[in-house]
Formats: C-alpha cells, sequence, structure tokens
C-alpha cells in the first residue's frame, strides 16, 4: 500500500474510498494507544492562545451571531415544530486546561435518546435516535451553530480542537477548543467512512483510534498555528458545505495517519 506526500499545497486528503476495503473487526484493537500513549501538550505558540486570537474571535462570533439571527430563529422553530423538547442542546465538554464548559448545539436527537440507549455516546448514519430534521441539521452543520455563544462567552474560539466529552479526549488542551478545525477539515466526509466501521466495534474505533488521530493533528495546530491558518481552516469549512471530497477508508486512513508522518496544521489549510 503506497503512502500519500505531505507536502504542503500538494497534500491528497481526501483519496477516493476503496469500495472493496474488508475490516477484520479483531485488528482494530491492535490500532488503539495504551493510556501512557495519550496525547499531551506542550506550550503553544502565541496564536493558539492569544489575546489577538481572542479578539479577533469575539469580533467575528458576535458580528456572526447578528447576521445568523433570522436562521437562528427559523432552525429553531423547526426543531420545535417536529420533535418534543427543547431546541438547544446542553452537554459538558472539556476545555482548556481540562477544565469542563457547557457547550451549546442544536439538538438533532429525541430528547429520550439518552435514556434509551446512555451508554452509547457516539452516533453515525441512519441513527433512529435523531430527529426529522437531525440529519439535515447535523450534514451541513447548523446543529454547531449556537457555539457562537460559547464563543462570545469565551468557552470556545472559531478554530482549534473540537470540544470532546471527558471520557472521549486524548488531548491536553492547552487552547481553547474550536468550532472548527484542521482535524474537521481532514475528517470532513467523517460519516461516510464511519459507514465502513463494524457496528460492534464503532463505539471503540471512534474513541480510541478515530480520536487518537485527531489529538495528532489538533495539537500541531495547537503548537504551530497562526492567523493565516485560522483563516485557511474557516474558508475551508464554509467551502466543504459545497466541495464534498470522497471520504477515506479505513485502510487508507491508518496508512497515512497511523504510520506515516502527519499532515501540517499549516498544510492543511493551503491545500484544502
Amino acid at each position: 500500500m503506497g503512502t500519500q506526500s505531505s507536502t504542503p499545497g500538494q497534500l491528497n486528503l481526501y483519496p477516493k474510498m476503496s469500495h472493496a476495503t474488508q475490516i477484520n473487526p479483531a485488528s482494530l484493537s491492535s490500532c488503539a494507544p495504551s493510556e501512557s500513549e495519550a496525547i499531551t501538550g506542550s506550550t503553544p505558540q502565541p496564536w493558539a492562545d492569544s489575546m489577538a486570537k481572542r479578539l479577533f474571535d469575539l469580533i467575528v462570533a458576535s458580528i456572526g451571531a447578528v447576521i445568523l439571527l433570522p436562521l437562528l430563529v427559523v432552525i429553531a422553530l423547526l426543531i420545535k415544530l417536529t420533535s418534543p423538547g427543547p431546541a438547544l442542546f446542553r452537554q459538558q465538554r472539556v476545555g482548556k486546561g481540562q477544565v469542563p464548559f457547557t457547550i451549546y448545539k442544536y439538538r438533532t436527537m429525541h430528547t429520550a435518546a439518552e435514556s434509551e440507549q446512555p451508554g452509547h455516546s457516539v452516533t453515525r448514519c441512519g441513527d433512529h435516535r435523531f430527529t426529522s430534521v437531525g440529519p439535515w441539521l447535523r450534514r451541513f452543520k447548523l446543529d454547531e451553530l449556537p457555539q457562537l455563544i460559547n464563543v462570545i462567552r469565551g468557552d470556545m474560539s472559531l478554530v482549534g480542537p473540537r470540544p470532546k466529552l471527558p471520557k472521549h479526549e486524548r488531548m491536553k488542551m492547552i487552547c481553547r477548543p474550536g468550532m472548527t478545525g484542521a482535524a474537521t477539515i481532514v475528517f470532513a466526509q467523517e460519516q461516510a467512512l464511519l459507514k465502513t466501521v463494524p457496528q460492534e466495534t464503532f463505539e471503540h474505533f471512534t474513541v480510541h483510534v478515530l480520536n487518537e488521530i485527531k489529538a495528532k493533528i489538533d495539537k500541531d495546530y495547537a503548537e504551530t498555528g497562526t492567523f493565516r491558518t485560522d483563516l485557511g481552516i474557516i474558508f475551508a469549512t464554509l467551502g466543504g458545505f459545497y466541495r464534498r471530497k470522497p471520504a477515506q477508508s479505513i485502510a487508507e486512513l491508518l496508512t497515512t495517519y497511523g504510520h506515516e508522518p502527519l499532515p501540517t496544521a499549516n498544510s492543511i489549510s493551503h491545500a484544502a
């Protein structure tokens, strides 16, 4: 199996998925890192945790919230009209310095979903717990828009590692988590990838393999990210809604990110 170049500007983030790829569920456990291999952070570069970045986040998020207010109201009404329960979903996530915070998202699942399957914390396409508008909101990432509140409050940044549940976090958070990030761009077609994972190993693969790879990419962003990196990732995120690229297969994923040098945050933002 050939490897892929990580040359900045030429990184092939989305090689075509091989439909013939067969996954041996037993082999996935061997991909999981040991507890001692969990990703640890180091001192961030000035931009990742700077006042300039915080000011940029505050200005853009405030303007964005005002411009998007009509859309935010419409989405909230759609959720209320199509399923019982609140429009917003609140949950504890890991923030900077491992300090927990309450994240805001539009609710995409029925309110009884957690009580029905309390131990199943990872979702995939076709999950019966979704509301009628839930898959649509997730497909276009509209369920993430209430996180503008988190950015304004200072819990999150526009760009950074995606905030995770405490039991899923594989990274020492040395900067604020973001609404989007380098790993988000790499795994823009994550749901298509996860469709190829057997149900019995789905959560294990997501938590111990996929999140580990994301942590490595996010750690690189925290250490080397710049204002230009943030702009590149933001534009790539917005443009990604219209430029759908093929997802990677499991085999390609593990070859590219499991055994080869990882792409840098800067090369991701330039190549996207």
